[in-house]
């Protein structure tokens, strides 16, 4: 019988809370949902392992485990029993309450992994139909997954789609329409932050833009509606699923220069300070400091207002020190955006004490990827500072770091390594040691080839022509004429229009 009225809800949920063992006889909830719901209950008791045994059973009380394609995230046995009772939904509710408002829930796994400005969702979720079960379970398991880091983001990304019927299974029977749309909204919102994490803007900001339109949909359809996957005890958790699709949302527009992102800078600094009422919940007090200080600043940076960006950053690293202390990786990402912001003011002292106390901590705490990344700014400004010989040892130690990771991490940082060997080539050319420059941009000219598929159809990219026309021009500056004949010959023969 539907709960219309608030005294109804209320009854109900008083008569559940003093029987928790009933609560599912009466409400017929479907053994996936249970299944699911004594997983976030684990997952509330910071007990990962238990979790997980409980979200893969319900992925296969619900019939479906077979079809998520995804054997290698799947254990090869699963007990789908119910043999613990199962927690009543009000008491679920508190207990969230009480976890986050009572400690600093700082989930170093996620904030570590997560670049600043992002949300990952962190809440564990429990529903009451089977649809949304499937959901639900797929988003706590990925979360746990997610921590733990074994696995590839593609993988997950995999998962998520799965969950909510985007994997292309035409024997799959879920129905998306029979699921609470929220569950969708968060599953896009996390597999955008993945995808951003693979820099693979375009399909993040997609993902976002979905998020951000499902909730806008939902939110004015149940406006005063109690009926959401956290049963309307307290709308804690919508304003923080609200604050998280939102931010991430604003994130993405800047990084891709969207036309609207000043827009969205608005919006999202509207709905924090509507919801500042929660200052006492750790998790969105974080969120609306992020949403009101950093991305303000990241869009002033991104406008070249750079006097209002640095006030913007200063005061979210002066609360970021205060809140996670001076080490935290967080400190290091907002000293390395003011460091960018000095740079771009040609205040490069300034610019280098802010890059070296960035590159301390990204040491100390052993993100080589982002100390390799702070280590090239510091070249950049020393090189700008025509301090060639310091600028070229840092380039250099940038360049080692990213080969104890590995050229063939990414894409994108394959194009960050060639980007830094174009200025080890620039500084050595300057230095006057042209042997040393014509290594570097050989080195350059292969990863090139690679990254564009290799073979002869490589040396017709732009790019490929252009670093062949800085080979045959130090030819010509070391007296090797005919090797820079030979270089200039081929690069006419790979020059579509002939106009090289």
């Amino acid at each position: 019988k539907p709960l219309t009225t608030e005294p109804q809800r209320r009854s109900y949920y008083h008569d559940i809370e003093n029987s928790p063992s009933q609560i599912y006889q009466a409400t017929m909830l479907p053994k996936s949902a249970l299944q699911n719901n004594i997983g976030a209950l684990m997952l509330l008791k910071n007990s990962p392992s238990a979790a997980k045994e409980r979200l893969y059973a319900s992925i296969a009380t619900n019939g479906s485990s077979s079809n998520t394609g995804l054997s290698d995230l799947m254990p090869d046995t699963i007990c789908p029993k119910v043999d613990v009772e199962p927690p009543g939904l009000v008491w679920f509710d508190n207990k969230l309450l009480r976890e986050v408002s009572h400690c600093n829930p700082r989930n170093d796994e996620l904030e570590t992994r997560v670049p600043l400005g992002f949300e990952y969702f962190q809440q564990p979720i429990r529903v009451r139909g089977r649809h949304d079960s499937r959901i639900a379970a797929g988003l706590n398991l990925t979360l746990i997954l997610f921590r733990e880091a074994t696995h590839e983001l593609d993988d997950l990304i995999k998962f998520l789609k799965w969950a909510i019927g985007l994997d292309g299974n035409e024997s799959d029977t879920f129905d998306k329409l029979d699921a609470d749309p929220i569950l969708f909204a968060i599953a896009h919102s996390n597999i955008g932050v993945l995808r951003f994490m693979q820099n693979n803007m375009r399909a993040a900001m997609q993902n976002f833009s979905k998020a951000k339109s499902i909730l806008s949909q939902t939110m004015a359809t149940h406006r005063h509606s109690a009926d959401h996957p956290w049963s309307g005890v307290t709308n804690l958790s919508m304003d923080y699923l609200q604050l998280t699709i939102m931010l991430n949302h604003a994130r993405a527009a800047i990084e891709t220069n969207n036309d609207h992102s000043k827009q969205y800078c608005d919006t999202l600094c509207s709905i924090a300070h509507a919801i500042s009422c929660h200052k006492s919940f750790y998790r969105i007090k974080w969120l609306v400091v992020v949403s009101t200080c950093y991305i303000p600043g990241l869009h002033c940076q991104s406008e070249e207002h750079f006097n209002e960006a640095f006030e913007y950053y200063n005061k979210l690293l002066s609360i970021t020190r205060k809140e996670w202390g001076h080490g935290h990786i967080h400190v290091a990402a907002i000293l390395e955006k003011k460091g960018s912001v000095q740079f771009e003011q040609k205040r490069y002292q300034n610019a280098m004490m802010s890059y070296l106390a960035s590159w301390k901590v990204y040491q100390h705490a052993g993100f080589q990827l982002d100390e390799s990344r702070v280590l090239y700014a510091i070249g950049r400004t020393l090189h700008d500072k025509e301090e060639y010989a310091d600028a070229l040892s840092m380039y250099q130690k940038s360049i080692a770091l990213r080969e104890q990771i590995g050229f063939t991490f990414s894409k994108r940082m394959t194009i960050d390594t060639i980007q830094i060997l174009c200025n080890i080539c620039r500084v050595h050319h300057i230095m006057g040691n042209l042997q040393k420059s014509l290594e570097a941009n050989q080195q350059i000219m292969m990863l090139a080839r690679d990254m564009v598929g290799g073979g002869e159809s490589a040396s017709s990219h732009a790019f490929v022509r252009n670093r062949m026309v800085v080979l045959g021009n130090l030819y010509v500056e070391m007296g090797r004429l005919t090797d820079a004949m030979g270089v200039f010959s081929q690069v006419a023969r790979s020059s579509r229009d002939g106009d090289w």
